[in-house]
């Protein structure tokens, strides 16, 4: 949490929130809830409690453990069959820090010190040492020339940089920040290095458009075409989803919005979206959703059945509420948690791994001629799985045009087959009852021959 002034200067900080030896100990429940993936948010020596103001790239920051825990989390983790992913942040630094050292709190020489330190040619300053460049006008976030020759040794090439310090040491992947403002050049540098270490690294970029036509500072970005990025963060998924929930949009439209995101993206980057309906940039969903616990769920659920990879926003599966940032990095509530809600979570994750439709299947979209219903199927060459919601205050009778003679309830609350209801007409037509503010999951088959 942070206090402005009326300049908008943050003149007070208050600490709080968990550590990697938080993290450790509840290992056990991320693996409960399905979670293979822990993206860490920056992690980093910095005087922020975002740690977004990067103060040190190669030193844990103290208010979360240090090298040895992070070794250790990496190790225990690895044990359950969760990897780490990082967050990096390189299109700016922290003024604050051992690079620029705006506040004499190093030892080594910083730029804002003197135009002999060994870093001055990663900033640019028009008015030495007080007018230089920084992040969106923030003075506590000066910003980087990324394509520095010395810069990029220190993050990317050099045996011991950053990128090769902690994923040699095990990190499977990075998130970087603000991907729009970083150079192609670097992205592209950062990503071979990547993969030079560890083949089975992923590269996330923070793009809040759609990636495949992204044009930033006048310049189209080739995010997706295999040399920058493998994946990016969903945001128009969440705007998507959010829009049809809150009736902003109807089914018809939600349709055509997700069939253009699927035939713009490349198959693969399609499959590796991260799906997120949270994050610490946008307002927590069940507030984004009036608190509306049933309209959440429907999230939920769309979110783990659609193609691509579901993101969840710590706290989320527990209720947590929140407006933008800071208010949206409320404390995860222990022993005050929404149980059905995190058990609600824990179904759909099961289902999802149970059937291998929903992770790796292709998508086609069902135009049920009802605004307010929503349907989608997921199909491999062994399953075929059906998926319609129901936005609506009341229930809708839907008829369903299918190849197959069998569909199969899957009870999200237990699942187990609920029911199975057959079709002996020519046309295989099915009409599927769903309830208000409801989601249904169903398996296809040809049973009848």
């Amino acid at each position: 949490m942070y206090i402005k002034d009326n300049e908008g200067n943050i003149v007070r900080r208050d600490f709080y929130g968990g550590n990697l030896k938080g993290i450790i100990d509840k290992l056990g429940y991320l693996k409960k809830l399905g979670v293979s993936i822990i993206y860490l948010s920056p992690i980093f020596e910095a005087s922020s409690n975002h740690k977004y103001d990067t103060g040190d790239y190669k030193k844990i920051d103290a208010m979360f453990g240090d090298e040895e825990i992070f070794k250790e989390l990496l190790d225990k983790a690895s044990k359950k069959g969760i990897n780490i992913i990082l967050d990096g942040v390189f299109s700016h630094t922290g003024a604050d820090s051992i690079y620029f050292n705006k506040y004499n709190r190093y030892s080594e020489l910083g730029a804002y010190q003197s135009e002999e330190s060994r870093y001055n040619s990663w900033y640019k300053f028009n008015d030495y040492p007080d007018d230089y460049d920084c992040w969106w006008g923030v003075k506590s976030l000066p910003n980087v020339n990324e394509l520095d020759p010395t810069y990029m040794d220190y993050i990317i090439k050099d045996d011991d940089s950053v990128l090769k310090r902690w994923t040699t040491m095990g990190v499977k992947g990075w998130r970087l920040d603000v991907a729009d403002e970083l150079p192609e050049k670097f992205i592209k540098e950062f990503k071979k290095e990547l993969k030079g270490v560890a083949d089975d690294t992923i590269l996330i970029g923070e793009v809040w458009e759609d990636a495949s036509n992204k044009i930033s500072y006048n310049q189209r970005r080739e995010y997706l075409l295999g040399e920058q990025l493998d994946s990016v963060m969903g945001y128009p998924f969440r705007s998507n989803i959010v829009s049809f929930l809150k009736s902003d949009i109807k089914s018809i439209d939600l349709l055509n919005r997700f069939m253009q995101i699927k035939e713009n993206y490349p198959s693969e980057a399609f499959k590796s979206n991260l799906n997120l309906i949270g994050s610490h940039d946008v307002k927590r969903i069940k507030t984004e959703l009036n608190e509306d616990k049933e309209l959440v769920k429907l999230a939920v659920g769309i979110q783990m059945t659609f193609e691509g990879i579901p993101y969840i926003y710590y706290g989320d599966e527990a209720g947590v509420c929140g407006n933008t940032d800071p208010d949206n990095r409320r404390t995860y509530p222990w022993k005050k948690e929404d149980e059905d809600m995190i058990e609600y979570y824990r179904n759909l994750t099961t289902i999802r791994k149970k059937y291998k439709a929903l992770i790796y299947g292709e998508t086609s979209f069902i135009d049920t001629k009802n605004a307010d219903v929503f349907a989608f199927i997921r199909k491999t060459e062994d399953e075929k799985m059906l998926i319609v919601v129901n936005r609506s205050e009341k229930e809708n009778d839907i008829k369903l045009d299918l190849d197959e003679n069998t569909i199969e309830e899957i009870d999200i609350e237990s699942n187990l087959k609920k029911y199975i209801e057959d079709t002996f007409e020519d046309d295989r037509s099915f009409e599927v009852n769903i309830k208000a503010k409801s989601l249904k999951v169903f398996n296809l088959k040809n049973l009848i021959v």
